[in-house]
């Protein structure tokens, strides 16, 4: 007969380890950039450590970290604002001079006539309200996400904080629940910091590199606030799926239609050009220098930081870019480190 009994522990146990995961599932990204911000900020706390108690080092850094995040998003949304500001009213303006009165050429005609078909303004009509109600849409849902990004922020600073004040005990704790003994142990964190470090490194410094050619090319083909348009291209290039396109590209076309309606051949040029311009240095960077710069500097193979940005982003969204990396990055290294581990016992078996 089965004494169900025995068996009743392990069920219990397993029961409350599922729910434990359902509980903490729609937070799991939050502590883990938590987690990732302890790593980066460790330096500085240990630094702080030497002159300060851990309650107060740690409760320091979350504000620097707050402010670090906060106001440079400030300051961008406030200057959208104005310069959107400013491109609607110049907008307005060539709306009410008319964006035909100089326009003579054969696209301009074929507009003009096709716009007072009465099937086009029915098309233009259903395509406005479609624009419209998606912009509400959007809006809605972002309001609605509100309150879950300020959850989700309060717990990447909470576990930010203890991670930082408590951060030798879970070593010790994860050290033990993994088994793994303190030469391994110490290789798997500097190996995680090194993987983390080049990948930030890589990603930041692309987006560097792509707001500066940004910025330089707006200078180049006469855009207003090319300074300013460069850093939030830069900005742009950390969101995976906006990127640095989302600038670029209706700058280019704004330049190029501009051209047609006012028969300047020397804005469709600077249209045509800019748009050349993005495609091959702004944009051409990122395919082509973030998996390289992130492998050297992580010491990793690109194709694993490769598969593990597409992959993040496809799993994790925009944080994926981290994540995906540095989850596929530390699988090759605990499998070096286990397979190095039976190699060993394989061979003191045989001696």
């Amino acid at each position: 007969m089965v004494n169900y009994k025995q068996y009743a522990p392990i069920i219990l146990f397993l029961f409350f380890i599922v729910l434990s995961f359902l509980i903490v599932k729609s937070l799991l990204i939050p502590i883990v950039l938590g987690a990732i911000l302890a790593l980066i900020v460790n330096p500085l706390y240990q630094l702080l450590t030497k002159k300060m108690n851990k309650t107060l080092a740690a409760f320091l850094i979350c504000i620097l970290v707050l402010i670090i995040i906060l106001a440079p998003g400030a300051f961008l949304v406030k200057s959208l604002v104005k310069e959107s500001y400013l491109i609607y009213i110049s907008v307005k303006q060539k709306l009410a001079l008319g964006v035909f009165r100089e326009c003579e050429n054969y696209f301009c005609n074929w507009i003009e006539e096709l716009s007072s078909r009465p099937e086009f303004s029915e098309q233009v009509k259903n395509i406005t309200r479609i624009v419209t109600n998606g912009v509400i849409t959007k809006g809605s849902n972002l309001l609605v996400s509100l309150p879950r990004a300020i959850i989700h922020l309060f717990v990447i600073f909470f576990t930010l904080f203890y991670f930082l004040k408590d951060g030798e005990k879970f070593k010790e704790e994860i050290q033990r629940f993994i088994g793994l003994n303190n030469k391994a142990y110490n290789y798997v964190l500097m190996r995680l910091k090194k993987i983390l470090s080049g990948v930030l490194f890589g990603y930041l410094l692309v987006a560097f590199i792509q707001g500066a050619f940004g910025a330089l090319g707006f200078f180049i083909f006469g855009l207003p606030s090319p300074l300013f348009w460069g850093v939030v291209m830069g900005l742009f290039a950390l969101v995976p799926m906006i990127g640095t396109g989302a600038i670029w590209l209706p700058a280019s076309l704004f330049l190029l239609l501009d051209g047609v309606f006012q028969n300047s051949n020397p804005l469709i040029f600077k249209g045509i050009g800019l748009l050349i311009y993005s495609i091959i240095f702004i944009s051409s960077s990122d395919n082509l220098l973030r998996p390289k710069l992130m492998s050297g500097a992580a010491d990793v193979h690109p194709i694993v930081i490769l598969l593990g940005i597409i992959g993040g982003i496809a799993l994790f969204g925009i944080v994926g870019v981290l994540i995906g990396p540095l989850v596929l990055a530390l699988t090759i290294v605990l499998l070096e480190i286990f397979l190095g581990n039976e190699i060993e016992k394989g061979s003191e078996t045989k001696s």
